[in-house]
């Protein structure tokens, strides 16, 4: 069955934000992207855990090991000791002025991976879709970047959601957009922004 709608999960963590997603909205296919090939295998676990659960199949969630980014190449993905921190991006130089603790418990890398960047231009065109209906993004300092990967497939998306620091000086990541640089992004490409 081809799905002609569709929900992103961008930074798809341990899954469970989009299996929910999938379960609740059977016509339409839900494509999760994360970069980390550990949480990939969590992803897997946890949706083999819910369809046990329930008795059930999930037929409308895809699983894709990639980092979207606005670049289709091979990236550097740094895996940080909390995973929900991972990014593409280095930890700011103000981290410890302007997140007191967190550099020890949280921000610190201890490892560097590859993994494939992809655009969603490039994903849109290779598996033929032509709506993204709902686009969730959290990628840690690089979710305008994703949005820019869309190119002149910008129109494809109907609606979602990014995360977005007030300013450099707050950022938690080195080259992170603005909230005004995301703003300004989606005013000029005709988006509605709510809150």
């Amino acid at each position: 069955m081809k799905y002609k709608n569709h929900i992103f999960d961008v930074g798809a963590f341990n899954g469970l934000d989009g299996i929910i997603l999938a379960l609740k909205n059977k016509n339409m296919m839900v494509h999760a992207f994360e970069a980390n090939p550990d949480l990939i295998k969590i992803i897997k676990k946890n949706k083999q855990k819910i369809q046990k659960f329930f008795k059930i199949k999930i037929q409308n969630y895809k699983i894709n090991n990639y980092a979207i980014s606005n670049k289709n190449e091979i990236l550097k993905f740094n895996i940080a000791v909390n995973p929900t921190v991972s990014s593409l991006n280095k930890f700011s130089k103000n981290i410890d002025k302007e997140w007191p603790g967190y550099r020890k418990a949280h921000c610190s890398f201890i490892k560097k991976i590859k993994v494939k960047g992809i655009t969603l231009e490039k994903y849109c065109t290779d598996n033929q879709i032509d709506k993204i209906n709902y686009l969730h993004i959290d990628t840690q300092g690089s979710d305008l970047k994703v949005l820019k990967g869309l190119k002149q497939n910008i129109n494809l998306v109907e609606q979602g959601v990014l995360e977005a620091p007030l300013n450099k000086k707050k950022a938690l990541y080195e080259n992170n957009h603005t909230l005004s640089e995301a703003k300004k992004f989606l005013y000029k490409h005709n988006f509605l922004i709510h809150k």
